[in-house]
């Protein structure tokens, strides 16, 4: 092969990697094209680049919306009590159940720290003074974050198993975290610290999560959580900066998550990240996010939670590596609201100063905003002046999303201020055949392969094989590949938590110690307290309530069984000692599926082992809203 042939392979190989459409190359010949540009034309010691090849293939509107997905795993994974992280099992009206539960979480949190992970939620969890009880005490620990495997959650009614496509994790070499080293007392705060989360034996990227708050309203404590990273990401001629927010989480429907933990309609108390989603209606002042018209006040309030964090990662960053050739910055949703408003604090607000004074050779004028579902992050003014300072701006929603089409609500100028989108719009076409919500991550996604495909079929075709996302009826129906959401036509069915990986994926949250001290510490106070219950209740039967909690606690301790048919036949029996014990059928299911995924961690029982019992069989296949 000469050197002319070489190079035409060299230029094809290359616009296609730069996201041009070259429809005369099938995915063999791209597959040739990248092997042979790798093996030909860059030195033996660079060799290892092309494990970025196909990242750098896909488009920037996909490959941003797919990193929104990978927060939205990191968060997922770092949640404490996946089973019910937000707590929608204790939502009953007319009693204390739920409040009491929340309560005791915010006491138990006093007693987390170091020796068990890196912990936050309300800030006694970090140690720290003037926790906001109005918050629901949602435990995170960032510890338990890993790009290698999947994670899962009860999100409400149904499980949710999300997982980013391996185009991205693959090539992660590195994953730390920048967290606050004390209480912040102002914003932006800089008073932060590296710890080292995972280190992977291949890969060339490095990644770094950072911490802020939600449910802001005023002066009031945050609740702390994982709200996105920043991600170094080699490509075929340096590096590209990725500053990614997530979006939020809260279970199950507005109706349970905030309204039911609310003793008035509009009180700041709940779900943190609806509280911030909730506060959209007023546009504020506020200089350090822009200094031209206003912007939208929850959004607003949080955001400067995220500024020394962010600064953080950008200054590691740009003392360790050349500086990125690109920035983007994405968010889906909540995530693209603050995304918005980050680039508006850069460019517009005064944090764009400091910014540049910590990290003086990074490309900020050549940001790109690749916004997602995006509510309204200002008003008229300042969206207009956003779009005449950064015009290559993208926002991309899926016709009839109401999150993105409130501008256009009647209520509009009467009880909400009026506010507008940035960025070039791009509203896609609904995908045939799904039902899902248009706001979720993955119909977005499926809409942008779906119109790739007549300028890059084969492209098209391997992105929709991703099944990065997915929602299933029962956590049975999780582990055998039975999404009762949309799946891209000619995809496999989901396959992300399964039989093979659940035992790693829940060695890395922890599960069964994070369960068990939890039930010991905080459910077992709860089901004592006779408001918790509707109706008189005999102390007595609570009190043996309490002890049957403790005795459970003691026997998911224990070590597992020499002889898997007796570690079997136990956790069979233990349903017996369970069922209608505790007073709530689905609580009993619940803690069932706990003690049994607990003991599946400690066991070499095989998932196949675990269904052919009738009573485990029963629970995995529960809703657990019976």
């Amino acid at each position: 092969m000469d050197i002319s042939t070489i190079a035409n392979l060299r230029g094809k190989a290359l616009a296609v990697l730069n996201g041009q459409a070259v429809a005369a190359l099938t995915s063999k010949t791209l597959v040739i094209l990248i092997l042979t540009t790798n093996l030909l034309l860059v030195p033996p010691a660079a060799i290892a680049d092309g494990a970025n090849t196909q990242a750098d293939a896909v488009p920037q509107s996909i490959l941003n919306l797919d990193l929104c997905t990978l927060s939205y795993q990191f968060y997922h994974q770092s949640l404490c009590l996946p089973l019910d992280p937000w707590y929608d099992m204790f939502s009953r009206v007319g009693s204390d159940r739920r409040d009491n539960i929340c309560r005791f979480t915010h006491e138990y949190a006093q007693t987390l720290g170091l020796q068990h992970g890196f912990y936050s939620g309300p800030n006694a969890a970090r140690g720290w003074s003037q926790s906001n009880l109005n918050l629901d005490p949602v435990l995170t620990n960032y510890k338990q974050i890993d790009s290698q495997l999947p994670g899962f959650t009860r999100d409400g009614e149904r499980f949710l198993a999300v997982e980013a496509p391996s185009y991205i994790t693959q090539n992660i070499k590195s994953i730390d975290a920048i967290r606050y080293r004390a209480k912040p007392t102002s914003y932006p705060n800089n008073d932060v610290e590296l710890v080292q989360i995972r280190e992977y034996p291949a890969g060339d990227d490095h990644l770094i999560v950072f911490e802020g708050g939600t449910g802001v309203a005023g002066n009031s404590e945050p609740s702390w959580s994982l709200m996105g990273f920043v991600l170094m990401k080699k490509t075929a001629t340096g590096n590209d900066a990725y500053i990614v927010f997530r979006g939020s989480r809260s279970g199950a429907f507005l109706s349970k998550t905030l309204w039911r933990a609310q003793n008035a309609v509009g009180e700041h108390k709940g779900n943190a990240d609806w509280i911030t989603d909730l506060r959209g209606m007023k546009q504020i002042e506020q200089p350090l996010i822009s200094k031209v018209g206003k912007v939208t006040e929850g959004f607003a309030e949080v955001l400067p939670t995220m500024l020394g964090p962010i600064t953080a990662c950008c200054k590691t960053f740009a003392q360790k590596y050349p500086a990125p050739e690109h920035i983007y910055v994405t968010g889906h949703s909540l995530g693209a609201g603050l995304a918005s408003q980050f680039v508006s604090a850069v460019m517009m607000g005064s944090y764009g100063d400091e910014l540049r004074d910590s990290v003086k050779n990074w490309p900020w004028d050549k940001m790109t905003l690749m916004a997602y579902a995006q509510p309204i992050p200002g008003d008229t003014t300042w969206a207009a002046s956003f779009d005449k300072t950064m015009p290559g701006s993208q926002h991309y929603w899926v016709d009839g999303d109401v999150v993105v089409e409130a501008t256009s609500n009647k209520i509009v100028g009467l009880l909400i201020d009026k506010g507008e989108h940035c960025g070039v719009q791009t509203k896609l076409g609904k995908v045939a055949g799904c039902n899902d919500n248009v706001h979720e991550v993955f119909v977005i996604r499926d809409a942008l392969v779906r119109d790739m495909a007549p300028t890059n079929a084969s492209l098209s075709q391997q992105l929709g094989r991703d099944n990065s996302w997915a929602y299933y009826s029962t956590f049975a129906k999780m582990l055998a590949n039975e999404a009762e959401s949309f799946v891209y036509p000619g995809a496999p069915a989901p396959s992300i938590v399964t039989q093979e990986n659940l035992r790693k994926v829940l060695t890395t949250y922890n599960f069964g110690a994070e369960f068990e001290r939890w039930l010991e510490n905080v459910y077992a106070r709860m089901i004592v307290d006779k408001s918790s219950y509707i109706g008189p209740k005999f102390q007595s039967t609570l009190d043996e309530r309490k002890k049957l909690v403790i005795e459970i606690v003691e026997r998911m301790r224990k070590p597992a069984a020499m002889d898997n048919s007796q570690e079997l036949e136990n956790l069979a029996n233990e349903f017996a000692l369970i069922d209608g014990n505790l007073g709530l059928t689905n609580e009993e299911q619940w803690i069932y599926c706990g003690l049994l995924l607990s003991r599946f961690q400690k066991s070499n029982l095989t998932m196949k082992d675990l269904l052919s019992k009738p009573p485990i069989r029963a629970c995995l296949e529960s809703k657990f809203n019976d």
